[in-house]
């Protein structure tokens, strides 16, 4: 085929050839049906044409008809160049056209054009989201629809794509209905390729109030777009639900309410909130008809008076069913979904009235005595309290003095058993008043008011019980005999007692003794007689054996042995050294010595006389010598055991210790305990380091040693000896110095005398040398200079110190103490002070050594003195560069010679920097801007010039590209150094870019319209991003986005994402404004700014809102169409047509109003529905929709309840016609009780249906008080008297009573009469009395008692009668007494005798005649006694009694015991009461068993000792009014053995913390100060006692403030302080260093005893100079200016207003140098509160002086004679000579030309001239004036002295007298003939306003004052002048004897007085023409 194709072109072709034919180009393509997808992006080359021309020319394509397409003429590209839509065309048809050239220069007419069809098919791609169709989709439906129900079935999906397929329906929830998914489901119906059908079905049950609208979103997916409609949900209310309750169904309410008292509102609602109902309520269950229920209102009222306690099971709960119904057509309805019920439950709440009650009102029960404690009574006992709550709790108590019972339960609410149990077990029935109890128990409430209460009578007897045993007086007994004695001998007599009777008591008590030798004594065992046994009648044969010398001998078996003369003496003092260790007779040692030798023993001293050998001897065998059985020798002391049983020896049994000590006879000689004794001590001491006590023992008890010292008379000059004691000490007169003593030791003996025989002691004295001399430098101060570059080792000084001690006493070592700093040494033993560190001028130049010698004695002693030494500097450093790298910018454009840089160097040798020269080296190196080192060129050395100051400059232009760092090295030379020093540095030069073009932001931005539009929707989250900015830079890159602050948008400065911060709200603003900036990294940075618009798209975003969710209207019942009844207001927060709203009305009434739609006014429709008798309010519901599109509309609703008003047209009526009430007379009336209520019923409502009551008639004795409101009477006054019958007319009237309608009633009140009160006993006054019927036979009819009782009753119930209560019946007779019923009178009915029986117990009662009777009870005890009886008393070995008890030990502590003992057989009870010493109440004494306990916790800092009077008594019931105690006299009471005196120590416990006596001390210290210099004294107490109050004082901090410093610059350690045991601080440093600085030191106080409290203080520190100091002389001794020393400061502190601080009080000098004891001298200095700096001293004087009428009166009482400056400085001016000539010169012409002028007046008036005697007179006065002016007083405090002259001139002489003093003479010493000095400050002129005169020849005034005067630098207030005046002048006369009294005056230059100076004071009076007469005396 293609063959032939071929043939049949070559064929055509040659044809054509030959016949010139043009033939048209031919396509080589099929052009149909070329496939595209849709979805090919324009630009796409979809096709490309193909075809030629059978001739060979060249061919062009084109296109006709299309334009989705372009054809390229040349290649033939189809391009598509709009893109495809299958969903409009599914095919494209155009046509394409092919054209030859015939003619090769271009187109031509002839060209050939072929056009041919060309077809594409558009096939489908998913590229439509599918379509909703009919939208909005809405539906209504009931909220009772079943679950399944479709509710819309129209929803219709259309997807234009054949691609795929719609996938999904979904239902996706809104934000105002989150659960409309689960409520409706999306069910598909119908499903195709393009389109999909569904329905909305209801998923879950509706309630129309929970949601009455539902939105969703239902969104349709083909897989790929997704598209969103929506659907609303109408749910439309059904009435189905039933009402439903609201609020709270419970409450309480008091059970004495008054009837129509309202307990609670009932309220309902309809559960269908679309067109509620109105709800009508009623009483389903109502328990015993207590309550009504308005049917309308819901008000439940109590219908009548509540009783709590009447109610089953008394829980006080009441249950009512309540019915809520709503109102269909009117008429309430029963059906189950219009009505409902529920439970309401009222609480009364209990009123207090009833009493607790006992089951029974009297109880008797026996117990024996011995009933141990917590046994409970045989008791059937219950209490009940038929309230609840608090109204049921009460306390149960005991009325029992006694304390034996408690009760239990304390507590108890509602019902208990009640236990009665023994409290303290001390039932005895031996006492009297203990055999029978009548306990009182009480039950009262405790919460309550009034506090109702009930009791009942317990009757306790008390059985008897063996429980005592015998009883001792005292805990241990002690007896003596003597050895001597024989068999039979009387000893002791010891008995007990036992209060039990019978043989129980006395009478059986038996008595044994035993123990180790009970044997040889004997007791009677009833009588307690204890004598000596016959020890011999046992066969034992005991011979008593004395331990003598002779003894001694016969049992060593040498029985001849004395006489024989082996028994040697050896005397001690002829030998005192040879001391033997054996204890000898008389002052001898004995010892046993050979025969061969033989010391002759003194004669004064015989042995015969002192041996035992001539004593004979007893023995047991020897018939003429009684024998005894003891023996003290043998032992001394016998402890036995003695025991007492009664019940005639079977019962309980007491042993107590007895000690029986056998007496000795004197028969053996004293025994020294030590051979020799040794001490030492110090020369000088007054006493021994340790007492020196020589002591011996005598075995003989009786014998009493003496000692005395035997010994030379040196010896005997030195010590003394205490001849009792035995201590030797050193006699007060005697001096121990070795010196003076031939030996260190001293050897003597101490005789020990017994009376009988002697002993000698040795005794050896050592006497130790003691180090008590200083070591003592040749000078205080040495001075060196040593080079700086001195080495090492070199010597600087060499200090010599002496001791006149001796041995290792004066053998020295030195050390530096301190201020070396390290760099200096000393040899220790030479005293050479070397350099032991290298020196640095510039770190130290000068160094204050403290050099210290210290000796080898013990303790070492030590001295100090001052080194100083300077350091000469030497240039020997090398300069530095600071920093060694140095670092410098510069821009790239900077010009040549701009400077860069200056070089900075530091050479500590050299004071000028310009001694330093700079200059770069060669080695120079480049770093370029890629950060790449360039290779070395000398080219570099061109850019930067360095001068020689170090100036660095630009010295050609520079090239950034070239090199962008430079780094040169730097030489720094020091071109003052002896030699070569040079330091190098490194300089790095930074060249700065210059940043030319700014950065720009893309597109639409540009720098003409600089402005970025963009849009955002509002309410969008926060971090939504709303544009990311974009810029671009030429030159560098972008460094930085930025936006100006706003409160919406923020930028990310990197990225340039913009975004929220804050919500967008359409309705708050419409449109964001801010300025966004972009800049780039250049050098400098340069900006872009653009102005971006935000424009907020709205939404509708907010719904209606109605201004309140429920609304209420009144409208009365009468009111026409078309009455407004109220309006209703909604907003919405969008703006437009979403703003806009719309309300209609639904609900089930409101086809009976209207609404307006757009102003909300709620009008009457049909007033057929307001008649409020039917129908009390309605309900409506109001919608407010926006007028937004449905899709997105919304909408609220609110309720509106419109109130039906009524008309007053009912009266009040009465719910009855007569009220009854009852009351007692003692009703309560403040608070008053309620008697009864009224109550009266308006049916109206509001003001005419308030009912108010009046008592019109009935109450003329105001005895009634009616309450308008409640209706309740109450009682106006006590009822008490008023009992009868009152009738009450009342009146209600509405309207709040002031109404036209009313009705009355009647109240009848009964008043009854009550007894009310008990009958309370006068006499006996005790509830357990006892009376004591003295004698032993008591006669019938004997008058023992008038009882007396009181009843507060009156009337009957008043009246008393007395009975005696027997068996629990009321009697008038026992079988012993009898009372009278009327007069109380009790009386004996037999002859009573005591010694049948002694005691009787009588039970007394007291009887009303009230209903019911009021009974009272006294147990009352009738002791017949003795009338001579013994009383109690206190043993006078253990009166007064001594303890002691630590404070803080609180209350309840048991201290001491006391015991008082009677004779009596009965009175057995002893009790005790509290006389004086206890006025305070700390103490209190147990009355029956004498202990002594705490009342309080005692403090022994207010009382730490207390004595007692404690009274023993047989009285049980004992009172001691205070007149009778203040009549006791103490020294009666001191011999009253029946009165206890108990001596109470509080001991000291450490509870108290130390105190300071300030909280701040302020001090001063000299800077010239030495070591130890006393600074201050702080005291800080303790109110402890003993070792408990010591305290130790501590430096914790010593913080330094430098001059001018507000700030500390730290606490400087070692501190320069030190600070002693007793708080004196002292200085630790030389203070030179500090001076004018401040110090603030921080000490504690601290305890040594734990828990070591601690208190702190601060001490204030100045460091001053002496001139710095004020000195103030007063003519009083120092010990009164001590006394007023605060006081002084006060004055001073207010004039200056300065802080005053005394430095020192001294003795005041006169003028002559001597002592003045009766005046003293007060130094200070003040300092300004404000700086805390020293304040000047002519600054203090001025304010002194400014005050003078402030202190003149203080300062005739304080004795202040003056107040001038402590030290003068005198400084000399440079002494010009020409200057003086020319001064001289013209003084010398002045002088002249004034004479020659006087000499001519006087030529021309001599006969007018004042008489020569007259003016000598007046100078004369004068003289004698100016005399008196002349003290050291400041003169601006002397009263005006010249007033005399006041008009007269006085004038002022300028001389002086110039002395001058000899070189020749020490500092400080100057001519007599001295005359005033003057100083003159820098930088002040001279002010002479106050000038003294001053006479010129004074010389007995050499202090320039009188003897008030002091110090030498001192005249006429001179001192204080330059500071009074401001003028800076200080005068001062020179005293010849300066230096005698240098610490007052010190003078800092000592000069030749000024040829021009002059003396001045602070005084001048006035001048005046022609007063010459002081200048002549002149």
């Amino acid at each position: 085929m293609k063959l032939l194709l071929g043939l049949l072109t070559i064929c055509l072709a040659l044809s054509l050839a030959n016949g010139e034919t043009n033939l048209p180009p031919v396509f080589t393509q099929t052009l149909n049906n070329i496939v595209l997808y849709e979805n090919v992006p324009v630009g796409t080359v979809v096709f490309r044409l193909e075809g030629y021309d059978p001739e060979g020319s060249a061919v062009s394509f084109g296109s006709i008809g299309s334009d989705h397409f372009s054809v390229d003429p040349v290649s033939g590209n189809i391009t598509l160049v709009k893109p495809l839509d299958r969903e409009e065309k599914d095919s494209l048809n155009f046509l394409v056209s092919i054209r030859d050239r015939v003619d090769p220069e271009g187109e031509s007419e002839k060209d050939n054009i072929v056009e041919v069809p060309i077809t594409f098919i558009i096939l489908d791609e998913n590229d439509n989201p599918p379509e909703f169709l009919k939208t909005p989709y809405e539906a209504d439906v009931n909220e009772d629809a079943k679950v399944g129900t479709t509710i819309f079935d129209n929803i219709r999906v259309k997807d234009r794509d054949i691609v795929g397929e719609i996938r999904d329906l979904k239902c996706l929830p809104q934000q105002q209905s989150p659960e409309a998914c689960s409520k409706f489901r999306l069910q598909v119906t119908k499903r195709d390729t393009t389109l999909l059908e569904a329905s909305v079905v209801l998923n879950d049950t509706l309630n129309y109030n929970q949601r009455m609208v539902y939105h969703f979103q239902i969104e349709a997916s083909d897989g790929i777009h997704k598209t969103q409609t929506t659907f609303e949900a109408r749910v439309k209310d059904v009435q189905d639900r039933p009402p439903v309750f609201q609020g709270s169904l419970s409450t309480v309410i008091d059970e004495d309410s008054p009837i129509n008292t309202l307990v609670l509102t009932v309220h309902a609602r309809d559960g269908d909130t679309g067109e509620p109902r109105k709800i009508v309520y009623d009483l389903l269950t109502n328990p015993s008809d207590y309550f009504l229920l308005d049917s309308h209102s819901g008000e439940l009222r109590t219908a009548k008076p509540l009783d709590r306690e009447a109610l089953e099971g008394s829980t006080g709960i009441i249950s009512l069913l309540i019915r809520a119904r709503e109102l269909v057509n009117g008429v309430p309805s029963d059906d189950p979904l219009t009505s409902a019920t529920a439970k309401a439950t009222v609480t009364i709440r209990d009123v207090n009235d009833s009493p607790p009650v006992f089951n029974r009102k009297e109880y008797s029960v026996s117990l024996l005595e011995n009933t141990s404690p917590g046994t409970p009574l045989a008791l059937d006992m219950s209490v009940s309290d038929a309230d609840v709550g608090i109204n049921s709790k009460f306390a149960l108590r005991l009325e029992d003095v006694s304390g034996v019972f408690d009760v239990e339960p304390k507590l108890v609410t509602g019902y208990s058993q009640v236990n009665i149990r023994v409290a303290n077990g001390s039932l005895d029935y031996e006492n009297p008043n203990q055999r029978k109890f009548i306990v009182l128990v009480v039950a009262e409430e405790t919460d309550t008011n009034p506090k109702l209460s009930s009791t009942a009578t317990i009757t306790v007897s008390v059985l008897d019980a063996n429980d005592n045993k015998p009883v001792f007086e005292q805990e241990s007994y002690s007896a003596s005999v003597t050895e001597a004695a024989l068999p039979g001998q009387y000893i002791a007599t010891i008995t007990a007692k036992d209060v039990d009777s019978g043989s129980y008591g006395d009478s059986g008590i038996r008595y044994s003794l035993s123990g180790t030798g009970a044997e040889l004594f004997q007791v009677n065992e009833q009588t307690g007689v204890i004598s000596l046994a016959n020890c011999h009648g046992q066969g034992e044969s005991s011979r008593r054996e004395r331990r003598d010398l002779q003894e001694d001998e016969l049992e060593n078996g040498d029985g001849d042995g004395v006489a024989e003369g082996h028994l040697e003496m050896l005397s001690v003092e002829a030998d005192p050294r040879e001391i033997a260790t054996e204890p000898t007779v008389q002052y001898t040692l004995i010892t046993q010595e050979p025969s061969s030798t033989h010391v002759p023993a003194p004669a004064q001293a015989p042995v015969s006389s002192s041996l035992p050998s001539q004593v004979p001897a007893a023995t047991a065998n020897d018939d003429k010598a009684p024998q005894t059985c003891l023996d003290y020798e043998t032992e001394t002391t016998y402890f036995l055991s003695y025991k007492a049983t009664d019940d005639n020896g079977r019962g309980s049994a007491s042993v107590v210790s007895l000690r029986i000590s056998v007496t000795d006879a004197n028969d053996s000689p004293p025994v020294c305990e030590s051979p020799l004794y040794r001490a030492s001590v110090d020369e000088g001491a007054v006493v021994f380091d340790s007492p020196l006590i020589v002591k011996a023992r005598d075995a003989d008890t009786m014998s009493s040693i003496s000692y005395r010292i035997r010994g030379s008379e040196q010896v005997e000059s030195i010590f003394d000896i205490d001849r009792e004691s035995g201590q030797i000490s050193i006699r007060p007169n005697a001096s121990l110095d070795v010196t003076n003593l031939n030996t260190d030791q001293l050897i003597f003996v101490v005789e020990a005398n017994d009376g009988l025989f002697t002993a000698s002691c040795g005794v050896n004295i050592t006497v130790r040398d003691v180090n008590n001399h200083v070591p003592s430098f040749e000078q205080d101060s040495y001075s060196a200079v040593v080079e700086e570059n001195s080495e090492i080792g070199t010597s600087v000084e060499r200090v010599h110190a002496s001791d006149l001690d001796t041995g290792k006493n004066a053998e020295l070592r030195y050390r530096i103490q301190q201020g070396s700093f390290d760099d200096f040494g000393i040899d220790e033993r030479s005293g050479e002070v070397f350099v032991s560190r290298k020196l640095d001028f510039d770190r130290r130049n000068t160094y204050q050594l403290q050099v210290q010698a210290s000796d080898l004695g013990t303790p070492s002693l030590t001295g100090t003195a001052t080194l100083t030494i300077n350091v000469q500097n030497s240039n020997d450093k090398d300069p530095y560069f600071v920093p060694a790298i140095q670092h410098a910018e510069v821009r790239a454009d900077a010009p040549s010679g701009q400077l860069v840089h200056t070089l900075i160097a530091l050479d500590p040798d050299v004071a000028s920097h310009n001694a330093l020269e700079f200059a770069a080296t060669d080695d120079i190196t480049a770093i370029d801007k890629e950060g790449k080192e360039l290779p070395h060129s000398d080219q570099f050395k061109e850019y930067f010039a360095i001068a020689r100051n170090g100036k660095v400059s630009v010295n050609k232009q520079l090239d950034r590209n070239l090199f962008a760092v430079m780094r040169i090295n730097v030489l720094v030379t020091d071109s003052t150094a002896p030699n070569v020093q040079q330091g190098r540095g490194l300089l790095i030069i930074r060249i700065i870019d210059v940043n030319k073009i700014p950065p720009r932001f893309n597109a639409p931005w540009s720098v003409e319209q600089p402005q970025i539009k963009l849009q955002m929707v509002e309410e969008q989250p926060v971090g939504t991003v709303l544009t990311t900015l974009q810029a671009t830079d030429e030159e560098s890159s972008i460094g930085e986005f930025n936006i100006s602050a706003n409160d919406y948008f923020a930028i990310n400065q990197t990225s340039g994402v913009i975004y929220t911060i804050s919500l967008l709200d359409y309705e708050a603003i419409k449109e964001v404004k801010f300025l966004a900036t972009v800049s780039d990294t250049g050098v400098p940075a340069l900006t872009a700014t653009a102005d971006v618009v935000v424009d907020i798209i709205n939404l509708n975003d907010n719904e209606p809102k109605f201004s309140q969710s429920d609304y209420y209207f009144n409208i009365t019942e009468n009111s026409p169409r078309g009455t407004v009844a109220g309006k209703v207001d909604a907003r919405d927060g969008d703006v437009g047509v979403f703003g806009e709203i719309t309300y209609t009305l639904i609900g089930e009434n409101n086809k009976f109003f209207s609404i307006d739609a757009y102003t909300g006014n709620v009008m009457v429709a049909n007033s057929s529905i307001l008649d409020r008798e039917q129908i009390k309010e309605l309900t409506l519901s109001v919608v407010a929709q926006d007028k937004a599109p449905a899709t997105v509309q919304k909408s609220a609703t609110a309720t509106i309840h419109i109130n039906i008003l009524d008309v007053n047209d009912n009266a009040p009526v009465f719910s009855r016609d007569v009220y009854n009430s009852t009351v007692a007379e003692n009703a309560a009336y403040q608070p008053p009780a309620a008697l009864l209520q009224v109550q009266a019923i308006d049916q109206d409502e509001g003001l005419y249906g308030d009912v108010r009551y009046i008592i019109t008639a009935g109450n003329e004795m105001a005895l009634f008080k009616l309450d308008a409101q409640s209706g309740i009477v109450y009682p106006a006054q006590s009822l008490a008297g008023k009992h009868g019958v009152y009738e009450l007319t009342i009146s209600a009237r509405d309207t709040q009573g002031s109404g036209t309608m009313e009705s009355t009633a009647k109240a009848i009140i009964t008043v009854l009469q009550v007894n009310r009160h008990k009958p309370e006993f006068i006499i006996p006054a005790l509830s357990n009395a006892t009376i004591e019927i003295p004698g032993d036979i008591v006669q019938p009819d004997y008058l023992l008692l008038t009882v007396r009782a009181i009843d507060n009753d009156t009337d009957k119930n008043g009246k008393i009668s007395y009975h005696l209560q027997v068996n629990n019946r009321n009697e008038q007779q026992t079988a012993e007494f009898k009372i009278d019923e009327v007069t109380g009178e009790l009386r004996s009915r037999t002859q009573l005798n005591r010694k049948n029986r002694a005691n009787y117990d009588i039970i007394l009662l007291a009887r009303d005649a009230g209903n019911p009777p009021f009974e009272s009870l006294r147990l009352l005890t009738v002791s017949i006694v003795d009338a001579n009886e013994n009383r109690p008393e206190f043993p006078d070995a253990s009166n007064p009694y001594k303890v002691s008890i630590n404070e803080n030990s609180g209350r309840d502590v048991k201290i001491g015991h006391i015991q008082a003992a009677s004779r009596s057989k009965h009175n057995r009870d002893i009790f005790y009461y509290m006389l004086l010493g206890n006025e305070d109440g700390a103490f209190y004494v147990d009355k029956l068993t004498g202990d002594i306990y705490t009342n309080k916790s005692l403090d022994r800092e207010q009382t730490d000792v207390y004595t007692l009077y404690i009274l023993a008594s047989i009285k049980a019931d004992l009172h001691i009014s205070e007149e009778e105690r203040a009549a006791f006299s103490i020294k009666t009471l001191n011999r009253d053995n029946t009165v206890a005196k108990v001596a109470i120590t509080v001991l000291d416990v450490n509870d108290n913390p130390p105190i300071f006596e300030k909280p701040v001390y302020y001090a001063g210290v000299n800077a010239n100060a030495k070591m130890g210099a006393a600074i201050a004294l702080v005291n800080a107490t303790d109110a402890d006692q003993g070792k408990n109050a010591k305290i130790e004082y501590m430096i914790i901090a010593s913080n330094l403030y430098k001059f001018g410093a507000s700030k500390a610059t730290g606490s400087i350690v070692p501190s320069p302080f030190a600070i002693s045991q007793d708080g004196r601080i002292t200085a630790n440093t030389i203070m030179a260093e500090y001076n004018q600085d401040r110090f603030e030191l921080e000490i504690i106080a601290r305890e040594l005893e734990q828990p070591q409290r601690s208190a702190s203080t601060k001490v204030n520190i100045w460091v001053f100079d002496g001139t710095q100091l004020v000195r103030v002389i007063l003519s009083r001794p120092p010990e009164e200016v001590y006394q007023e020393q605060e006081e002084i400061i006060a004055e001073l502190r207010n004039a200056t207003q300065h802080r005053i601080i005394v430095d020192e009080i001294r003795f005041h000098l006169d003028s002559i140098g001597r002592i003045r004891m009766d005046w003293c001298d007060l130094y200070f200095h003040a300092v300004d509160p404000q700086t805390q700096q020293i304040a000047p001293v002519d600054e203090i004087l001025k304010d002194i002086d400014r005050n003078y009428d402030y202190l003149k009166d203080y300062y005739a009482g304080f004795a202040i004679e003056n107040v001038v400056p402590a030290y003068i400085a005198i400084v000399q001016d440079e002494f010009d000579l020409a200057v003086a000539g020319l001064v001289a010169l013209v003084i010398v012409l002045f002088v002249g030309v004034i004479s020659f002028i006087v000499l001519c007046c006087c030529l021309k008036h001599w006969n007018l001239s004042v008489p020569v005697e007259t003016r000598r007179k007046e100078a004369l006065i004068k003289k004698q004036i100016i005399e008196d002016l002349n003290t050291t007083e400041n003169p601006l405090w002397i009263e005006q002295k010249l007033k005399l002259y006041e008009e007269q001139e006085l004038t002022m002489q300028v001389f002086s007298e110039p002395d001058h003093i000899s070189n020749l003479e020490a500092p400080g010493h100057l001519d007599h003939r001295s005359s005033l000095e003057q100083v003159h400050h820098v930088g002040q002129s001279v002010d002479n306003t106050y000038a003294t005169i001053q006479p010129r020849n004074n010389q007995n005034r050499l202090t320039g004052g009188g003897g008030a005067g002091g110090g030498s630098m001192r005249s006429g207030g001179g001192a204080s002048a330059g500071g009074v005046g401001g003028a800076g002048l200080l005068l001062a006369r020179v005293d010849p004897h300066m230096n005698e009294f240098a610490d007052y005056a010190t003078l800092r230059n000592n000069r030749a007085p000024s040829l021009y100076e002059f003396t001045g004071s602070t005084f001048q009076a006035p001048i005046r023409d022609g007063d010459d007469a002081v200048a002549e005396l002149i």
